[in-house]
């Protein structure tokens, strides 16, 4: 009998309900004069914040990510020059909503003028720590498999594990990586209605897929 060594990887994926949506959005004030500029930023983030309260535990945090006052310009005469036209604030916000909230919370922001940018669907950590453990478990089950299926083929059987790691570890000459992923992120743009407004916006959630690759070696006796 002969032993032999073989390197194998496993992978598996797995989708997940999301715990909350993080709700990107942002907005532009603009005025002729500077402190105007600032008040209207100021006013609409304050509406953000009175909406978000309306919503009550829909609505997990508000955080304002900027307010920059831009300087703005038009260009004049044949040569080009540049002449103030005015001042813009600029708003950026995230909005931890609950998944259930976030069609009305969504017609609400896109009811005061603002932006809706982006819409990430994502776990609680604990959840998402709980689901890599499950995935990561099923990958080191589908390496074995492999294994095994490398075993029978020569006509051996398989025997101790050598080695077990994540991609990249064992050796890049001996093993491909594989790319995990940690949630789906859906787009979303602004909603206008020419007449009256909407209680809600139909916004399709999406799942968060988990993956995970390791790499295991094995020997193989053959006879």
């Amino acid at each position: 009998m002969a032993t032999a060594t073989i390197a194998v990887k496993g992978s598996a994926n797995d989708d997940f309900t999301a715990d909350f949506a993080l709700v990107r959005l942002s907005h532009r004030y603009t005025a002729q004069d500077r402190s105007e500029a600032l008040a209207g930023g100021n006013a609409l983030i304050a509406q953000v914040r009175d909406a978000a309260q309306q919503l009550g535990t829909g609505v997990r945090e508000v955080k304002v990510e900027f307010l920059r006052m831009i300087e703005t310009f038009n260009q004049v005469d044949l040569e080009h020059e540049q002449e103030p036209s005015g001042w813009g604030a600029h708003i950026a916000c995230d909005l931890a909503i609950q998944p259930d909230a976030v069609p009305v919370a969504v017609a609400e922001l896109t009811r005061i003028g603002v932006t809706i940018n982006r819409i990430i669907w994502l776990l609680d950590s604990d959840t998402e720590a709980q689901a890599r453990r499950a995935v990561r478990r099923r990958a080191v089950t589908d390496a074995k498999d492999a294994a095994n299926d490398f075993a029978l083929a020569l006509g051996g059987t398989l025997g101790s594990l050598i080695a077990l790691a994540d991609p990249g570890l064992l050796g890049p000459a001996t093993f491909q990586s594989g790319a995990s992923s940690a949630a789906r992120a859906g787009m979303t743009t602004s909603v206008m209605a020419s007449s009256g407004w909407f209680d809600s916006i139909d916004i399709d959630p999406e799942m968060v897929t988990i993956s995970a690759n390791v790499e295991a070696s094995y020997e193989v006796t053959v006879d």
